[in-house]
């Protein structure tokens, strides 16, 4: 009788190392998960981030071209992407850092 009573003692004892075997990595997969999840969220609100400012540049452009081009617009875009300079104004540029 005690050899049965062993075998079931060490039958047991194995079920419940690997029942706390297959648990532990459940928990690391867990673990792992969450922490993919955590950095998708993270690159969501990076690219929400993204498209507020492209659609806010979006409309400014639409607003831009509903409104035609204008004097005061060329010269913008000519003194800002092209530096002009009108007659009679002075440039002073920076050298340093």
């Amino acid at each position: 009788m005690k050899t049965k009573e062993k075998r079931s003692r060490s039958g047991g004892i194995l079920s419940a190392v690997v029942v706390l075997a297959l648990l532990a990595a459940l928990g690391v997969q867990v673990r792992g998960l969450r922490a993919q999840v955590e950095s998708a969220r993270a690159e969501r609100d990076s690219y929400q981030t993204q498209v507020q400012q492209l659609e806010e540049k979006n409309a400014s452009l639409t607003e831009d071209i509903e409104e035609g081009a204008t004097q005061e617009k060329l010269e913008e875009i000519a003194r800002e992407e092209l530096g002009m300079v009108l007659p009679g104004e002075y440039v002073f540029y920076s050298v340093g850092g």
